[in-house]
C-alpha cells in the first residue's frame, strides 16, 4: 500500500520534479533531432537533384544511405532521456502500483521461459522483449514483460534465396505461481477454428500441433471461446474448474484481445495480444503529462490484478 493517498499527490511531490527536468532535456534533444532531420532531408534533396540518372552507380544508393544515417543519428540524440524516463518515472510507477514490484526496461521474459510454454509451436527464430516486471503479490510470485516473437521462413533458391519473419506473437507475456500442483501440461488458446468454420472447425481443433490432445469440456460458453489440449484429461479439468473457466472469460472479456494460457510446472503463462508499445515517453509530447502517467498507472495496475482475476492468492491442498 502507498504512503500516498492518491496517484495526483504522488505524482506532485514525487514524479513532476523529475519530469520537468527531463521535458527540458527532451526539447533541447528534439532541436537537434529536427536539426538532424532538417540536415537529411537537405541532403536526399541534393542527391536527387545533382546524382546523374544515367551513372553505372545507382542513384538510389547514397539517397538511402542518407536517410538512414538522418534516422539513426535522430534515435541516438533521444536514447538518453528516454532511459532516464523509464529509470526514474516508469520504476517509480512501478513501485506505486506495488511496493514489491521492481523493474528493469531493458529486461523481458527469457526466450526460454517463452519456449517452454509450449503455447506457440512455430520456431522463435528471432526474439525480443523490454519493460520487465517482477515481483510478489500476496502469496503469488509473477513477472511480466513485452515481448516479439518471430518465426523465420525462406522462400526463392540460391541467390535469390530470402529470409522473411512472420509474428509469433508480440504483446505482453505472463508468468505466475499457480495455486494447485501439477504434474502434466495444459493450454488454453483462442478458439479461432469454430468461430470461422463453425461445426468444421470443431474438426480442426483435434489438431494440436504437439500439445497433447483436445480436452473437452462442459463449459459451452468456454468452449466457444477457447480450445483446451492437454497432456492428461482428468489433470486438465483438475485445473480448469468452472469457476477459473468464469475468471478466464472474465479475463478475456476484460482485455478484448486475444488471450492464450498454459499450465506447466504448477505456473501459469498468459499471453496477451497487443500491438501497442508501453511504457513509452512521447517524443514530442510533454513528459509532464498527468493524463498520460495516470493512464500508465492504470495499465500496470490491469497487469497485476491478474492475480485477483484468476484467483492465484487461494492455496488449495499442497500447495502453500
Amino acid at each position: 500500500m502507498s504512503r500516498y493517498g492518491t496517484f495526483r499527490e504522488f505524482y506532485e511531490k514525487e514524479l513532476r520534479p523529475d519530469l520537468e527536468s527531463i521535458d527540458l532535456r527532451r526539447r533541447a534533444t528534439n532541436k537537434k533531432a529536427l536539426t538532424a532531420l532538417l540536415i537529411t532531408a537537405a541532403a536526399v534533396l541534393a542527391e536527387l537533384m545533382l546524382i546523374p540518372g544515367n551513372t553505372a552507380f545507382p542513384k538510389p544508393a547514397p539517397i538511402i544511405i542518407t536517410a538512414f544515417a538522418g534516422l539513426v543519428a535522430t534515435g541516438i540524440v533521444s536514447k538518453n532521456y528516454r532511459k532516464e524516463y523509464k529509470e526514474k518515472i516508469i520504476a517509480r510507477i512501478a513501485g506505486y502500483a506495488d511496493e514489491g514490484l521492481t523493474y528493469q526496461p531493458d529486461a523481458c521474459i527469457t526466450m526460454d521461459d517463452f519456449i517452454r510454454s509450449r503455447i506457440f509451436t512455430l520456431s522463435c527464430d528471432k526474439y525480443s522483449g523490454e519493460d520487465y516486471f517482477r515481483g510478489r503479490i500476496g502469496k503469488t510470485e509473477i513477472e511480466f514483460s513485452e515481448v516479439n516473437a518471430r518465426h523465420r521462413s525462406t522462400s526463392g533458391a540460391g541467390s535469390h534465396q530470402r529470409d522473411e519473419y512472420t509474428t509469433i506473437f508480440k504483446g505482453i507475456f505472463i508468468i505466475a505461481d499457480f495455486n494447485k500442483n501439477f504434474k502434466t501440461h495444459t493450454v488454453v488458446l483462442p478458439d479461432t477454428a469454430e468461430k470461422i468454420f463453425g461445426k468444421f472447425g470443431q474438426s480442426l481443433q483435434s489438431v494440436s500441433f504437439g500439445r497433447g490432445e483436445l480436452i473437452r469440456l462442459e463449459d459451452p460458453r468456454f468452449e466457444k471461446e477457447f480450445c483446451v489440449y492437454g497432456d492428461d484429461q482428468v489433470e486438465s479439468r483438475y485445473i480448469l474448474t468452472p469457476s477459473l473457466m468464469e475468471r478466464i472469460l472474465a479475463f478475456r472479456e476484460k482485455w478484448n484481445t486475444k488471450v492464450h494460457l498454459s499450465f506447466l510446472d504448477s505456473k501459469v503463462c498468459i499471453a496477451i495480444s497487443m500491438n501497442r508499445n508501453l511504457f513509452e515517453l512521447r517524443p514530442f509530447k510533454p513528459a509532464a503529462d498527468y493524463d498520460f502517467l495516470e493512464e500508465t498507472l492504470r495499465f500496470l495496475t490491469l497487469l497485476t490484478e491478474v492475480v485477483d482475476d484468476l484467483n492465484l492468492n487461494t492455496r488449495i491442498w499442497t500447495k502453500e
